[in-house]
């Protein structure tokens, strides 16, 4: 059993470990002052890191190869964007993102590392969803959701409708995106916990003192919940990893310009295929759904084997004229003109739990369409599930702004 690494922001949380940290060890490390020992039975590493992205990286460097932790655990407090967080609510990160990178004069989308893939820093599903369960359990108010950070400190109300409108995100500080892109560097499953310090309309004021000293306090105990039921999560992220190192890009096609994501070489690799497989078959295997729905072409392979393993029924959704019976059809727009896909009338019964596959979104289109073809047929739509998304089209984001809950394993920069 390897060593859990935990940052926090404020004096209140440290106080709060170390007061129950057994066999306590402590080093200094570039000015930081580490904390190693036994937390509820697990051996952990804890270190306040100071503010803004430079602290935050360097200590969960020195965490990740100095101590050998393998997975971070991040806790302190952020301003909300999401305009229905109170102050106290607990955002339990989904993913990240630095809101102040823009290098769109050299061509990349604003948020994007320049010269790589990185945008979007997802965090340990496992993580997340052991920290959403402890908050349920404790009474807490929590959300899952995204954190956007950078190095400034965020007053102006049309600075955070710009953050809301543009990153889609829930609450905004200057340290976690640090934090999530060291850990996706070394390969190292990470949560980070937020609590809620100040509204996105600036309208509730609070004594600061009383509450770090509470927000400390529900950190806390989350924490040692996660801690708790701890169980080494490191082969989450290196199976991502493994899926998108497997997935082949195609320039130039089918048109000049297009880098082309190609997940048949994912699919030829036992190893690669097999991990694909289990991720998604470990997200859904207790939402209780009655039908996975697979849009032509790949969406059916991916569907069909995870409807298979997850116990239910699988339905197609093609293009026009290719289903034999009475079906229900949903015309869309494509970049030049308009297509259309349909459905068996009776494929789906009212009230069904669908989940919807395909192996990549792109601008949505699909997506959305095959999503109004579900719901005339009374089928409620659990989550719009891919195997690749490429966010700088904007077809995911474009589904959650719908109302829908989207998810993507991987995802890659470019068109």
């Amino acid at each position: 059993m390897g060593k859990i690494g935990i940052i926090g922001a404020m004096s209140e949380e440290l106080e709060l470990y170390l007061s129950e940290l057994k066999n306590s060890i402590q080093s200094e490390i570039s000015t930081y002052i580490f904390f190693s020992g036994k937390l509820a039975g697990k051996s952990v590493v804890i270190v306040k890191c100071g503010a803004g992205k430079v602290n935050a990286s360097v200590c969960s460097q020195i965490l990740i190869q100095g101590f050998e932790v393998d997975s971070i655990i991040f806790t302190g407090v952020a301003g909300a964007l999401n305009p229905d967080l109170e102050i106290m609510d607990l955002v339990i990160s989904r993913d990240c993102m630095h809101h102040d990178m823009d290098a769109e004069a050299l061509g990349f989308e604003k948020g994007q590392i320049p010269f790589t893939d990185f945008k979007l820093f997802k965090t340990s599903e496992k993580l997340k969803k052991e920290g959403l369960g402890a908050a349920k359990k404790l009474g807490l108010r929590a959300i899952e959701g995204r954190i956007l950070t950078g190095d400034q400190f965020i007053t102006e109300k049309e600075k955070t409708d710009h953050l809301r409108k543009n990153f889609n995100g829930d609450c905004v500080d200057m340290e976690s995106a640090a934090v999530a892109q060291v850990c996706q560097l070394n390969k190292v499953p990470c949560v980070i916990i937020r609590s809620i310090s100040d509204k996105a309309n600036h309208s509730a004021h609070i004594d600061f003192a009383e509450f770090a000293k509470t927000a400390s306090k529900n950190s806390f105990k989350i924490v040692k919940e996660i801690i708790s039921k701890y169980r080494e999560a490191k082969k989450e992220v290196m199976s991502s990893d493994i899926i998108k190192s497997k997935i082949r890009t195609v320039f130039d096609w089918p048109k000049k310009g297009v880098m082309f994501r190609d997940i048949t070489t994912l699919l030829k690799d036992r190893e690669g295929f097999n991990h694909m497989i289990s991720l998604l078959v470990d997200r859904y295997k207790d939402r209780n759904i009655d039908l996975v729905v697979g849009i032509e072409s790949r969406g059916f392979i991916t569907g069909a084997v995870l409807a298979n393993r997850l116990g239910t029924g699988f339905v197609l959704i093609r293009k026009s004229g290719k289903l034999p019976a009475e079906t229900v059809k949903e015309e869309y727009d494509l970049e030049y003109g308009k297509d259309t896909i349909e459905i068996h009338s009776d494929a789906i019964n009212k009230g069904d739990k669908v989940l919807l596959v395909d192996d990549l979104v792109a601008t949505g289109g699909t997506a959305m369409a095959a999503c109004k073809l579900i719901e005339k047929l009374g089928g409620e739509i659990v989550e719009c599930s891919f195997v690749v998304d490429l966010p700088l089209l904007g077809g995911k984001r474009k589904l959650e702004e719908s109302g829908y809950k989207a998810f993507a394993l991987v995802e890659f920069g470019g068109h």
